[in-house]
């Protein structure tokens, strides 16, 4: 569209003369929207509602991964994708830490609670050193120690169910060279 047919167009639909919608939109680079805005907002515009409604040439309809939002200044600007996923993945290592906070690592042996520790404890100590951490939990398998999560999110039965199965196939391994070693030679 000529900037001609946007000052005409601007002055019908605002209902200004073609000099006031000429400078409108001079002032605000050949936008047609922030023209009207601008009209609105020096009361110049000729109807009695809050805003008139305009139509342009059709636009392509997607949606955009840039979020208005409101500066400083009270004047609206787009919010880039990357801040919003950084909120979005900073509001899921919040939740992450309240469910690592909430919920407990718990040792058990022979039906005694041993031991019960906040999951982020254990959290850290398998990243600080995890080979030693591993060698310890497995040591605690073929001991005859069971793991258990409690709490609302991680202790439920599924999980729960799993260690269980870790612990038997300890078991059945510890039983397995004990059938071994007991037998003694056969002659």
């Amino acid at each position: 569209m000529e900037r001609y047919e946007m000052a005409e167009l601007l002055s019908k639909k605002a209902g200004v003369s073609l000099e006031e919608a000429k400078t409108a939109l001079e002032e605000n680079n050949w936008d047609l929207l922030d023209a009207m805005v601008a009209l609105e907002r020096a009361h110049k515009t000729a109807g009695t509602g809050p805003s008139v409604h305009m139509e342009t040439e059709a636009a392509p309809s997607y949606t955009s991964p840039i979020k208005p939002v409101k500066n400083v200044s009270g004047k609206t600007k787009r919010e880039p994708f990357f801040t919003n996923g950084f909120a979005t993945l900073w509001e899921y290592i919040k939740k992450l830490f309240r469910i690592s906070l909430d919920n407990d690592f718990v040792v058990i042996r022979k039906d005694k609670q041993l031991l019960a520790v906040p999951v982020l404890v254990m959290v850290v100590l398998l990243f600080a050193s995890f080979g030693l951490m591993l060698v310890v939990l497995i040591a605690g398998l073929f001991c005859g120690c069971q793991y258990r999560f409690e709490g609302r999110q991680l202790g439920r039965d599924s999980i729960n169910d799993a260690m269980g199965k870790a612990s038997d196939i300890a078991e059945d391994i510890k039983e397995s060279f004990r059938g071994d070693g007991q037998d003694g030679p056969q002659e």
